[in-house]
């Protein structure tokens, strides 16, 4: 066990002898210098060599060499004038000496009488080298963190027989006790008063205190909870004073205006007397259930709920986007509390069937207006509400007292196969909406307009936006012999693809040609367009006009001047956005400020056009009613204006900015005309 302590080198032996035969050597090296004692000290001498220095040496040996064996400590190479010896023998005189010095706490010396020299501490390497070993082992980057763990180190300690190693636990590495987890103690409440800082708390007695209520999961329940009310003590005039039929007149005329929801919704927190005013049947007439509330409301449960103590005698119901499972469980109800229901919207009802449209088609007697928007986007899908059959079916069993049909982002087949149902039973036809429908195939897409004008003549709005439809070819006779749409007040036949549908003029003139009643036409993106269409149409009051993307936006004649003078003085929007002929576009909007304070122009688009300055302040002088104007991405307009301006603020800063002073306001020149004479 000692040997594996002290270090000796590979040929040698660790008897007394050896340690004898270096203590000789170190005298002879001593006498040889002209030094009478093994060690002179210098003016800088280090510290003596007690037992106490001996183990801390050692100890910062252990540490230095612990990669090295201890057996390498004995071959350390001593310098000719310094005489320095190896940490094997120092240890082993340091055992020779026996335990009277060690007792007496005397520095150990040799037969001589010198003192120990100093005991390297790694094998006999020089301090620098020393350094230079702990640098390379030292690891890069950051340090490590010191483990707050119990850490060993040996300590040599005094013994009659001889050296033995220590174990000890290290003082500076002492484990930190962590810190107790303290829970906070709930302080008990006194029955009878209150909890605060005089009182003492006591404990509960669970004997004489009330049962808490518990959880229930009906939702019925809970609504119920929630809409108790209790009034306050004091009610003012607009509570008590009024009759209820006085407040029944003013709620059913904000209705007509704002809607039902959510005004009845926000009149009904007022107090307890407009709380009961607002839960009559009679205002719950017309709900539209799909625009109002998030998503995540919208469940079967609340719905039902809602029908049975919400919709009771409506006439006018809106469902659309309402996550329904049991389909038929939600008819059933709705039949037993608005049976005489005109209108319904199951836009978004993905488990809508073919039984399902039936069962409303046939009890509700009263259905006039149905709305099947994104109910099917799939191929081949035999059992869905708007397939061919099931809606062919359906138009058959409603007949004349259809009005309102809705078949947006739906992908349908059999198209002529419906306009021909249409066309055959549902003459007081007012609204067809086809717009962004996709079809299975380009035949089942043909749209025959001459049928649908024979059997449809009161259609009043037809919108076939963006949707995979053309019309049929049609002989010269058959176009002669249709009767056109006289009612028509709305075509939108507006498309993103060029591709998807080639509406040209022949197009337009077949649908509008005795349309004479049409306020709203938007025919953006169809390239294929040119203005001597538009000028044959037979409307003159035209009040909506998108004219975006068309051809007629970059015609270089005078057809966009003409189109804006036919409609001068009906035009309250106009759209020409991305308009790349500059004179046109100005003679266009002069001809829209030729009218003064006649012209009712109320919403300008100009997006992206190439529209001048100088035109633009004509509209701003001789428009006085004029609320919006678009100026995005206009190249000829200065920095600061190029945005969409609404409001009647903002125009009012447009025109500070421009310097443009309105010539006329509105109702002025009206008042002032019979006084002039010069006027024709």
């Amino acid at each position: 066990m000692l040997a594996n302590i002290i270090g000796t080198s590979p040929g040698g032996s660790s008897g007394p002898h050896h340690h004898h035969h270096l203590l000789e050597d170190h005298s002879q090296s001593s006498q040889e210098d002209g030094s009478g004692s093994v060690l002179s000290p210098g003016p800088h001498a280090e510290p003596e060599e007690t037992i106490e220095n001996i183990e801390k040496e050692l100890s910062e040996s252990c540490a230095d060499t612990d990669s090295q064996p201890a057996l390498e400590a004995g071959h350390g190479k001593r310098s000719g004038g310094q005489g320095a010896a190896s940490t094997s023998a120092a240890v082993a005189v340091a055992a020779a000496a026996g335990g009277k010095e060690q007792s007496t706490g005397q520095t150990p010396s040799v037969s001589n009488g010198a003192s120990l020299p100093r005991v390297a501490s790694s094998g006999g390497k020089p301090k620098a080298m020393r350094d230079f070993d702990r640098k390379m082992n030292k690891s890069r980057g950051r340090p490590k963190r010191k483990a707050m763990v119990a850490m060993y180190q040996s300590q040599i300690s005094e013994n009659k027989i001889g050296i033995k190693l220590c174990i000890k636990k290290a003082s500076d590495a002492t484990v930190q006790p962590k810190k107790p987890i303290r829970k906070r103690a709930r302080k008990p409440r006194s029955l009878n008063e209150d909890s605060s800082d005089e009182t003492s708390p006591e404990k509960r007695n669970r004997r004489t205190e009330k049962p808490r209520p518990k959880k229930t999961n009906n939702n019925t329940e809970k609504r119920s909870a929630e809409e108790a009310y209790t009034s306050p003590k004091d009610q003012s005039v607009w509570a008590n004073g009024l009759p209820e039929s006085v407040l029944y007149t003013i709620f059913k005329n904000a209705v007509q205006e704002e809607g039902c929801l959510p005004t009845l919704i926000r009149l009904s927190e007022v107090c307890m007397a407009w709380y009961k005013v607002s839960q009559q049947c009679s205002l719950w007439r017309t709900v539209d259930l799909g625009t109002w509330g998030r998503d995540r409301f919208k469940t079967e449960p609340r719905l039902k709920w809602l029908i049975e103590n919400r919709l009771q005698h409506a006439t006018e119901v809106g469902l659309a986007n309402w996550k329904v499972t049991n389909v038929q469980c939600v008819l059933d109800k709705l039949l037993e509390a608005a049976p005489g229901l005109t209108t319904i919207s199951l836009a978004g009802w993905k488990a809508l069937s073919t039984d399902h449209l039936m069962f409303l088609v046939q009890n509700f007697k009263s259905l006039r207006n149905l709305d099947l928007s994104s109910v099917n986007a799939e191929v081949n899908a035999n059992k869905t509400a708007v397939g061919q059959t099931s809606l062919c079916n359906a138009i058959k069993e409603m007949g004349s007292r259809l009005t309102h049909l809705h078949l947006a982002h739906n992908r349908l087949s059999g198209i002529p196969q419906i306009v021909k149902a249409l066309a055959t039973h549902c003459p007081n036809l007012l609204l067809l909406d086809l717009s962004n429908v996709n079809t299975v195939a380009m035949s089942h897409g043909i749209l025959h307009i001459e049928q649908l004008q024979h059997g449809c003549q009161k259609l009043k709005v037809l919108r076939i936006t963006n949707s995979h439809i053309n019309l049929s070819t049609a002989s010269l006779q058959e176009q002669m012999e249709s009767p056109g749409f006289p009612e028509l007040e709305e075509l939108s036949v507006a498309s993103l693809a060029d591709e998807a549908r080639l509406f040209n003029d022949e197009f337009l003139q077949r649908i509008l040609k005795t349309s004479t009643k049409l306020t709203l036409l938007d025919v953006r993106g169809c390239a294929r367009l040119t203005h001597d269409s538009l000028i044959r149409l037979p409307t003159w009051d035209l009040k909506h006009l998108f004219l975006s993307g068309c051809s007629i936006n970059r015609d270089m004649g005078a057809g966009l001047e003409l189109i804006a003078s036919k409609w001068a003085h009906s035009l309250i929007e106009f759209d020409l956005a991305w308009a790349s002929a500059t004179k046109p576009l100005d003679d266009a909007l002069k001809a829209l400020a030729d009218k003064g304070s006649e012209s009712p122009l109320k919403y300008l688009n100009l997006c992206g056009s190439s529209v001048s300055l100088e035109a633009v302040k004509e509209v701003l002088a001789n428009c006085p009613h004029i609320n919006a104007i678009n100026l995005a991405s206009c190249r000829g307009l200065p920095r600061g204006v190029k945005r969409l301006l609404q409001g009647a603020q903002e125009i009012a800063e447009l025109r500070e900015n421009l310097g443009v002073t309105l010539k006329c306001a509105p109702g002025v020149q009206s008042a002032l005309a019979p006084s002039s004479p010069t006027d024709t």
